[in-house]
């Protein structure tokens, strides 16, 4: 049993293998309380870290290049073909596609951490389908301005 203690929150903390006492370093190598072997707590780096960093970097870049590749478009005289984006736009303006596209980031990241808890593999799945979908609409924006703009 591990007890309550400050350093579970420290992802370079250790657990001693005899009591279970959670300790703020590694550098402790004996535990301070009953003298048993204290090796890394493997339970805080899953607790600390999100699972799928890369592909979440990639697919918040591609959303945010979507947001304001869709406004210059916008600018330009063009529409939005997403329904849902087109009247949340409409109703709230800039802030409001701002709002409802990290809205769906957010939901997509804990969605994929949640399913990654289950299933690495489906998590992992999910997250890249993630990205590689929100890629559509930036490749597709950006054909459009260079068409436009030639």
């Amino acid at each position: 049993m591990i007890r309550e203690n400050p350093s579970d929150m420290m992802p370079a903390g250790g657990v001693c293998d005899a009591c279970g006492f959670a300790t703020v370093s590694l550098a402790i190598a004996a535990c301070p309380q009953c003298g048993g072997v204290v090796r890394p707590d493997a339970s805080n780096d899953q607790r600390t870290q999100m699972r799928y960093q890369s592909e979440y970097v990639w697919f918040v870049f591609l959303s945010a290049l979507d947001i304001m590749l869709t406004w210059v478009i916008l600018m330009s005289g063009g529409s939005e073909v997403n329904p849902i984006a087109d009247a949340v736009i409409q109703r709230f303006g800039l802030s409001g596609m701002v709002a409802f596209k990290f809205a769906l980031v957010v939901f997509v990241i804990i969605m994929c951490e949640w399913l990654g808890r289950r299933s690495d593999r489906h998590g992992r799945k999910i997250a890249e389908w993630a990205v590689a979908i929100t890629a559509i609409p930036v490749v597709l924006s950006f054909v459009i301005l260079i068409a436009t703009c030639l």
